[in-house]
Order: C-alpha cells, then sequence, then structure tokens
C-alpha cells in the first residue's frame, strides 16, 4: 500500500487509538483500526492485481470487483465478530476505529481522483 494515498485513513486511525489508549481501550481500538487497514490491503491487493491483467475483458474485470467486494465484506464482518465474541474487546472502541478507518479510506480514494 502506498503511504501516501492513505495518509487521512492513517491520521484518523491514530487519532482515534490515541484517544481510546487514553481512556483504557487501547487493545479494542488497535484491533478495529488493523481489521480496518486490512480491509485496505485487500482492496490495494485487488486493485493491483486487476491493472496488471491488460488483456482482461469486462466480464471478468466485473467479476473480480464483485470478488473483491465480497471478500472484504466478509473478512471485515468476520474480524468484527472475531474481536466481539472470541476475544471480548469493547463493542465501542473497535467498532468506532473500524468505522473511522473506513471513513477514511473512502476520503482518500476520493481525494485521488
Amino acid at each position: 500500500m502506498k503511504s501516501a494515498n492513505s495518509l487521512i485513513q492513517y491520521f484518523l486511525l491514530i487519532l482515534i487509538v490515541v484517544y481510546y489508549a487514553i481512556n483504557g481501550f487501547v487493545l479494542s481500538a488497535l484491533y478495529g483500526a488493523l481489521v480496518s487497514l486490512s480491509n485496505t490491503l485487500i482492496f490495494v491487493w485487488y486493485t493491483n492485481k486487476q491493472k496488471e491483467l491488460t488483456d482482461i475483458d469486462a466480464q471478468k474485470s466485473f467479476r473480480m470487483a464483485i470478488n473483491s467486494s465480497l471478500i472484504r465484506t466478509l473478512s471485515l464482518v468476520l474480524l468484527a465478530l472475531i474481536g466481539l465474541g472470541l476475544l471480548g474487546l469493547d463493542p465501542a472502541a473497535l467498532c468506532l476505529s473500524l468505522v473511522v478507518g473506513q471513513v477514511g479510506f473512502i476520503i482518500d480514494r476520493l481525494r485521488q481522483k
């Protein structure tokens, strides 16, 4: 992942993790931030994979986009449920850092266009 492309996402995640570190929920916020970053990494991986295939037809490109969305959604939900259920992390810290990371991701992508 190119660091210059995700500066807003990184900045927002650092802010939310520091806020929850002060309030004693650093592990939950950090886990949510990592889930958000993993979602970004999957997106970047699929985007780079699609760019490498220059002779790809529109149908295959569309299938790759659908696969990327499904895998990102399923991994996000599964990792969040693991954090909330198995690890017993604080729901507010985990969810807020995850959502803030996703908002930062969207802002970064809009900024690039």
